[in-house]
């Protein structure tokens, strides 16, 4: 009888401890979730760059939870993390989203300049760093780009984020002209000399320090030529002559190392070690 009873007692522990252990395993219901188990489930993944599983878990927790300090908080590690998972309109988005919902927020800038980075990094290719150049591809996220780093400066000048920003912004600008002179040059060949002078025209007039501008020069008096402009043409040689020392054509080494030299940061800038601190110090290597 007692070896009965000892036996049923050892069953039941195991049962017992079997349904503790599968417990464990069982996924709590998203329902059933708080908003601190969201955040932690997102953040976890975050630091582990598991940035599929942050934005799940981001997601649902703005599903949930639409107010509060960690929706708050959510918005800006949610674009980062899609950012980095290479979905920048998604990104984009998300930032619209946090700076039309907390107009005063501490970060503002930081999300200015986050939606630069995701508008630059549509036009990014890691060929970059060898063969390819950026300016061969569609100009249009190269603009978009270039709106949000000089949204951030017109609005935040003394912000740590304004270096770099202004530093992309030259990057950008010679990237641009540079598409328009291989625009330029396509004309020329095709022997429609009005468009490439019309080309080299629009390059002088909104990129006039871009490091193409004396090259654009000499295309445009060589369409003025072809067109027989004559008068036209000796105006441009003369200020053609007058320039072409001056300025020497720099080519963008690459996305990468460009974006290394842009990296800096501001000596004032109070250092804080909040987990958001650590978030944004992620920038250091984020061109790599």
């Amino acid at each position: 009888m007692k070896k009965t009873l000892l036996s049923l007692m050892l069953v039941s522990g195991l049962a017992l401890q079997g349904c503790s252990t599968l417990n464990g395993l069982i996924e709590k219901p998203d329902e059933d979730k708080t908003v601190e188990e969201f955040y932690t489930d997102a953040t976890d993944a975050f630091k582990d760059q598991q940035w599929d599983t942050a934005i799940e878990n981001y997601e649902k927790l703005k599903a949930y939870f639409p107010y509060g300090r960690y929706a708050e908080q959510t918005h800006l590690e949610l674009a980062y993390a899609y950012y980095k998972y290479d979905e920048p309109e998604s990104a984009i988005i998300e930032l619209d989203e946090f700076i039309r919902l907390f107009p005063k927020h501490k970060q503002l800038a930081y999300a200015y300049y986050l939606k630069g980075l995701a508008a630059d990094s549509v036009i990014r290719s890691w060929l970059d760093n060898y063969i390819t150049d950026p300016a061969t591809r569609d100009v249009k996220s190269a603009k978009r780009a270039y709106g949000y780093y000089s949204e951030l400066l017109n609005q935040f000048p003394d912000s740590k984020y304004a270096v770099a920003a202004s530093k992309r912004l030259v990057i950008l600008r010679n990237q641009m002209a540079r598409h328009e002179l291989k625009v330029a040059k396509f004309y020329f060949n095709k022997e429609a000399y009005l468009a490439s002078a019309n080309r080299a025209k629009y390059i002088l007039e909104n990129y006039p320090q871009a490091s193409s501008t004396v090259k654009a020069l000499k295309m445009l008096k060589e369409s003025y030529t072809k067109l027989g402009m004559t008068e036209a043409a000796e105006n441009a040689d003369k200020v053609y002559e007058l320039n072409k020392n001056a300025t020497q054509e720099a080519t963008d080494v690459s996305f990468g190392a460009q974006a290394k030299k842009a990296e800096t940061s501001d000596p004032k800038a109070k250092k804080d070690d909040s987990w958001w601190s650590s978030v944004t110090s992620m920038f250091d290597g984020i061109f790599d």
